[in-house]
């Protein structure tokens, strides 16, 4: 519990190698997810959270928002980190396809949600698209966060007292995560280093 309120102000090391940068975007897309659902729920709930989580259908329900936010946020994530080595240089060919195929190699290291019948896969093919259409330039993840945001809100597993605030906060929530995680991930990319390493490993 600790581990977990200190977590934002631990310091973070450089972004140096490709496998860094997957570990990276990995663990800050679980937290940015499990954070914003879970803390958006307990708020709504009030004196009710604790026995709406201790319900099993409960939590089965609350693991399509964590699940489905978590791979929302994660493309997000990639797209701006994406978006940072393109405006280094990188080809662009070669950063289309390697987002894409970590995307697609994160979601595989779990598995597969029950309510997923169709796996990933039309989301990894979203996300190559939107990579290779997306115009070079600075990126938006305030508006990339709050789509987010509200497709999760669709997710949950009950209907809260205001719809339209609340879709609104969780939104916020998402998109102040995302912001902060960009101006990180700015800092912490060693961009020119991990250039390089994509473009020697493409055959």
């Amino acid at each position: 519990m600790m581990l977990s309120f200190l977590k934002p102000f631990l310091p973070k090391p450089r972004v140096r190698s490709l496998a860094a940068l997957q570990q990276f975007l990995e663990d800050e897309a679980a937290y940015l997810a499990q954070r914003s659902v879970v803390d958006f729920v307990r708020n709504e709930l009030g004196s009710l959270s604790a026995q709406a989580f201790a319900d099993p259908r409960f939590q089965v329900k609350m693991t399509v928002s964590r699940w489905d936010g978590f791979a929302a946020i994660l493309a997000d994530m990639i797209g701006l980190a994406h978006a940072h080595l393109l405006a280094a240089g990188t080809p662009r060919a070669v950063l289309d396809t390697y987002f894409g195929d970590l995307y697609a190699a994160i979601l595989a290291r779990h598995s597969t949600p029950d309510h997923r019948l169709q796996g990933w896969d039309p989301d990894i093919a979203a996300l190559r698209t939107r990579l290779a259409t997306r115009p070079v330039g600075p990126v938006n993840p305030q508006a990339d966060a709050t789509v987010t945001g509200s497709m999760v809100f669709d997710t949950l597993p009950f209907i809260p007292r205001d719809p339209v605030e609340s879709r609104m906060v969780l939104s916020n929530a998402f998109a102040f995560g995302l912001i902060a995680f960009n101006d990180r991930l700015r800092r912490l990319l060693v961009v020119a280093r991990l250039g390089d390493e994509l473009v020697a490993s493409r055959p």
